[in-house]
């Protein structure tokens, strides 16, 4: 890809700037400059240019005139009014051309382009100059001295390897030890600090105020150059490039930087910068011997950079490391093989309040006899252990611990430990509690205040009307066949009620949960008369065993087939379909799946929320125990259930804990 020659356009004009910058696009990159300050500076920059004058900006025909005394390879087109005063003045001062501010598109493109062409006539007649000069002079026999210069040129550099850690003292470090070591006047280092980002000044001794301003972009020519060539730049070798433009782009950039001397640095395959030097202290200049010198002291500063700079980034990274895990709101704490605290975060420091300022390098012991405990098991065995909860005897807090073995080439190398401080939702998880509890008495005493009543209603109706009508025969039968119906009412809401409240406590011991769930729907099938109902069983033949009451577990699924059952109201084409399911466990990790699925209408939306309060029921008869029964069953089983219900049917699925099959 062609590179575009540079150029400058002093103008506070934006429209101008704008449709210049447009028109000259395919000839030259054109740079904007407002400030009379910045145009100093970038003429610094580039050296000799094209410079594109319009003579409404601040002191542009002093700028020009300056340009033709110091600067005559410049190439000056000024922009201006025809025959006004300021283009009459800069006629004057003999411009390469003359243009109005409103020039015709193709006549600025062509006169631009005969513009670029001139100035590059101009730099080779230069450069050729400078080099008939060189050849004269290289007719004078000159004798150096006897080179000293670089006898140690590294011993000067010890210093730079101990700032490792300071990037920027490291930069200051290695001008200094530039300095020292090749006895120079003037010495400087611009580095690119990431990847795509600029080159900027980092560090010098006695460099120009421009020079320090200097931001040289990764896509500049010059950048391009070293990445081509990888080697110094010297002016008394400028002769050896062939093309007399890159010898004048070199010679710009050895101007603008006032060096002697360029040498490039490398890391990680590309150019991470350059260093600079000016001339010697004592006048003397550099002979090719130098230069070697010069280009092994540079690669001994790269390879301190590079490695500076991994450095750096490696620091940078477990400085984030560290402060994500002194950051996250639970303790971590880390053991070698040996049982010896490696890391220990500012989270477990605040959980745990060790009593030792110190507790990284000691044993596990110092946090205590239970943690000790875990931590050794895990390296021990090399599992990961069950959450472990407990109250500490010394801060009173409740803990839960997370312990996993730290392995590397399946070696375990120690464990590491997760540690929660769960008071706070231990306190909370108990007040919720107790206002669950308090809400379900609540529901429990209205429930049984309207079940009890509608008994007493009728009695209280019959005893009103009794005295009225005593003599009438079939009101005295009607009368006690109704009282005594609604006293057995009473009687059973009562025995249900006990019956509910104190239940007989499960003896849990290992039972095939295939067997209760056999009689459960066996009982439903003697009670119920559907001839419309199909009940389907369906079970894995995996291992189905759990630590179970066989009666309290056929009760749970008794109710829930029989609630089932109820809502299909032998309506043709009923189904009730029960599976059961279980995956081979591993150890305690195993669990056995009872899905209850009915094809009826579903619970009704204003019960969907209550169906396991006592009481709740759409049935006639009934006192809506069932679901809170089986719910009570599958909680003293450490078990789970969960209800979907839609129009389309209900599902009722329970999860229990398996037990490794008995051998």
């Amino acid at each position: 890809m062609r590179t575009l020659p540079s150029s400058l356009l002093y103008s506070r004009d934006e429209e101008l700037t704008s449709r210049l910058t447009r028109i000259s696009a395919s000839i030259a990159a054109v740079k904007p400059v407002a400030q009379y300050a910045d145009l100093e500076q970038s003429l610094t920059y580039f050296g000799d240019t094209v410079l594109l004058a319009d003579l409404r900006a601040p002191n542009c025909l002093d700028v020009i005139s300056t340009l033709n005394r110091e600067r005559p390879g410049t190439v000056i087109i000024v922009l201006g009014t025809e025959r006004s005063d300021p283009m009459l003045a800069a006629e004057m001062l003999e411009p390469y051309a003359a243009c109005s501010l409103e020039p015709d598109h193709r006549e600025f493109q062509a006169l631009l382009k005969q513009a670029v062409e001139c100035l590059g006539l101009r730099q080779r007649n230069r450069i050729l100059q400078e080099e008939l000069q060189t050849l004269n002079a290289r007719k004078t026999d000159y004798r150096p001295e006897p080179r000293t210069l670089f006898s140690a040129p590294l011993q000067n550099f010890s210093k730079a390897q101990r700032n490792f850690d300071n990037v920027e003292l490291l930069f200051e470090s290695v001008v200094e030890g530039l300095v020292a070591t090749a006895r120079v006047s003037r010495a400087g280092i611009f580095i690119q600090q990431n990847p795509h980002s600029d080159y900027i000044f980092q560090a010098g001794t006695r460099c120009l105020s421009a020079t320090e301003k200097l931001t040289i972009q990764p896509g500049n020519t010059f950048v391009q150059w070293l990445e081509m060539n990888t080697h110094l730049i010297s002016r008394k070798t400028l002769e050896n490039i062939v093309d007399p433009q890159e010898r004048a782009m070199l010679k710009q950039m050895l101007d603008s930087l006032g060096a002697e001397i360029i040498i490039p640095l490398y890391a990680s395959g590309s150019i991470k910068g350059w260093i600079f030097v000016g001339q010697r202290s004592t006048g003397i200049p550099f002979d090719v011997a130098d230069l070697e010198d010069l280009t092994g002291l540079a690669d001994h500063i790269s390879t301190t950079l590079e490695k500076a700079f991994q450095y750096e980034e490696t620091a940078l990274q477990k400085a984030l490391a560290e402060t994500v895990l002194h950051s996250i709101p639970f303790g971590i704490i880390a053991c070698d093989e040996n049982a010896t605290v490696r890391w220990f975060n500012s989270t477990a420091r605040e959980i745990l309040q060790p009593q030792e300022a110190t507790v990284i390098g000691e044993r596990v012991e110092v946090l205590g006899s239970r943690i000790a405990d875990l931590f050794r098991r895990t390296v021990e065995s090399q599992t990961v252990l069950k959450e472990r909860e407990w109250t500490d005897s010394r801060t009173k807090l409740t803990l839960s611990a997370e312990v996993r073995c730290l392995t590397d080439n399946n070696q375990c190398v120690g464990a590491m430990m997760m540690l929660r401080d769960i008071t706070g939702a231990k306190l909370l998880q108990e007040k919720e509690e107790q206002v669950e509890r308090a809400a379900f008495w609540n529901e429990l005493a209205s429930s049984m205040s309207h079940e009890i009543r509608n008994p007493l209603v009728a009695i209280k109706t019959f005893s009103q009307l009794l005295p009225k009508r005593f003599e009438d025969p079939d009101f005295r039968a009607e009368f006690s066949e109704q009282v005594t119906l609604e006293v057995d009412r009473l009687n059973q809401i009562i025995d249900k009620i006990n019956e509910f409240a104190n239940p007989p406590k499960p003896i849990l011991h290992p039972i095939d949960v295939r067997k209760p769930i056999e009689f459960a729907v066996t009982r439903i099938q003697n009670e119920l008369a559907h001839e419309n109902l199909k009940i389907h069983l369906s079970a894995d033949d995996t291992n189905l065993l759990v630590n179970g009451d066989a009666a309290s577990l056929e009760e749970c699924i008794y109710h829930l087939i029989k609630n089932s059952a109820e809502n299909l109201a032998n309506k043709p084409g009923s189904r009730i379909n029960i599976s059961v399911k279980g995956r081979s466990p591993d150890k305690e990790l195993g669990s056995i799946y009872i899905m209850v699925t009915d094809n009826g209408s579903g619970i009704e939306e204003p019960l969907r929320n209550k169906v396991y309060s006592p009481f709740i029921t759409v049935k006639a008869l009934g006192f809506g125990l069932g679901l809170p029964i089986a719910k009570r069953t599958v909680i003293d089983h450490n078990g789970q259930i969960d209800i979907d219900t839609s129009s389309g049917g209900t599902s009722v699925s329970i999860v229990l804990p398996a037990l490794e099959e008995q051998s």
